[in-house]
């Protein structure tokens, strides 16, 4: 049996504390939320069934870093420089431009509503959406598991697959507006390209993690 290494979950954990000070931080310091959403949002319809793929970012936010981690600590320490500045940009843009959204009143008890409603309640208020790191993380998980060359086809498809529907996920249960989803998937792409120009940033990232 493999033995569990701890370094790529600590270093997860910390990139989690790092996202979570942050966000507590623009709620603190932004103004007046605005209200944002368009037609598109209008005609999506709220539906529970997709709280289960939302959930589960929660899961591939440690295995996936861990993956790379064990497979190619280059593209692990890159990941982890994307994902700091990734939300970095995002929580100045949400101090700079914060936003909520109108989601809707959740009561019952069966077990999508009481996941659904666990959800809300951690995210309470709805606050600082715009743009979602919830769809930027999950496009940073297809860039680099993408970039892993030795990467079994069917893991990256697997990635793609699920990584969509996460981000789908978030227009279905009302936890974001279209403009959160496309603004997310572009500030994650233009970490992921400056980040791989910043070559000896990269390094020196690795060699302070002592990977």
């Amino acid at each position: 049996m493999k033995k569990i290494e701890y370094k790529p979950l600590i270093l997860t954990v910390a990139l989690i504390a790092f996202q979570s000070l942050c966000y507590f931080i623009s709620k603190s310091l932004g103004g007046n939320p605005h209200l944002i959403g368009g037609v598109i949002d209008s005609k999506i319809p709220f539906n529970m069934w997709f709280i289960i793929p939302y959930c589960i970012w929660y899961l591939l936010i440690f295995l996936i870093p861990y993956y790379l981690y064990k497979k190619d600590k280059n593209i692990f320490v890159k990941y982890f420089v994307s994902y700091t500045l990734t939300t970095f940009i995002a929580n100045i843009i949400f101090i700079i431009y914060p936003t909520y959204v109108d989601r809707p009143i959740v009561t019952g008890t069966s077990i999508l509503e009481l996941m659904t409603r666990i959800v809300f309640w951690v995210d309470t208020p709805a606050q600082n959406c715009f743009p979602s790191l919830h769809c930027a993380v999950s496009m940073l998980f297809i860039l680099y598991m993408f970039e892993y060359k030795k990467c079994p086809n069917y893991l990256k498809i697997f990635t793609f697959i699920i990584s969509i529907l996460i981000m789908i996920a978030t227009l279905f249960i009302k936890q974001h507006v279209f403009i959160d989803l496309i603004s997310g998937d572009a500030l994650a792409i233009v970490s992921y390209i400056i980040v791989s120009k910043f070559k000896k940033i990269n390094k020196k990232v690795k060699e302070l993690l002592a990977l």
